[in-house]
């Protein structure tokens, strides 16, 4: 089967051209959606970051909670340890994280598929969430999708590894990456840089996991692009 966002897609193509709009149909055809997990990520942030311009609260209601304010009775509290990575705290904060996301998610999607990247997505939200919780200060929350983007960087960057090989690029990122997280870490800046570390050893870890799996298994329903915006088997551009 295609990706469901593909035949959703299509499906309003056609039916948009069979309004008459054939101009506009074909020239829809050509947008590929080529990164569908990082894609819906982006757009669910975006959107809540609408939603919070108009409602003022939505974004720190969906934040990681701090050890002390987290209460295992209440259904929020462990909501909020995987929502905090799509509420961000300003345009900045927002614009920062998506343009990282673009540079590295669509790649490292491609390399690994989308169901890995998702799961990725969601294992770092719990360990920034508890990193946060453990290493964070103690009394303000967490909010963000920087830990998914460190993953990212680092995911990325292994997507020529194989087990018991480690990549130079992988080692440089790795160096200066970290090298400027600790540093900043020392300066007290009001960043949750545990968040950060998580997402990059969590990122690191995914990496040689996935790798170490047989290729059939990573992503079995793993669909790719043609520049036609038709989609085809990944095993079978292999």
């Amino acid at each position: 089967m295609e990706h469901a966002a593909h035949v959703w897609y299509h499906d309003k193509v056609d039916a948009l051209e069979k309004k008459g709009w054939e101009r506009s149909a074909v020239f829809m055809r050509r947008l590929v959606i080529d990164a569908q997990a990082v894609v819906l990520y982006m757009a669910v942030c975006v959107l809540i970051f609408v939603i919070d311009l108009f409602t003022q609260g939505t974004a720190e209601r969906l934040a990681s909670p701090p050890y002390r304010y987290f209460y295992a009775k209440s259904p929020r509290s462990w909501l909020c340890l995987v929502a905090h990575v799509v509420a961000h705290k300003d345009w900045a904060h927002l614009k920062t994280n998506m343009i990282n996301l673009l540079l590295v998610g669509p790649a490292a999607e491609r390399e690994f598929g989308t169901q890995q990247v998702a799961v990725v997505g969601v294992v770092v939200a719990v360990a920034s969430a508890l990193a946060h919780m453990a290493f964070g200060h103690s009394h303000s929350g967490q909010l963000g999708g920087s830990g998914v983007v460190s993953a990212l960087i680092l995911l990325n960057s292994l997507g020529a590894a194989s087990s018991g090989r480690v990549p130079l690029t992988f080692l440089l990122t790795a160096v200066f990456w970290l090298s400027d997280e600790v540093q900043s870490i020392l300066t007290r800046d009001g960043v949750s840089h545990a968040a950060h570390l998580a997402g990059a050893l969590v990122g690191t870890a995914a990496g040689y996991t996935i790798h170490a799996m047989p290729r059939r298994k990573r992503d079995p329903n793993r669909r790719v692009s043609d520049p036609f915006g038709r989609t085809r088997s990944a095993k079978k551009l292999r």
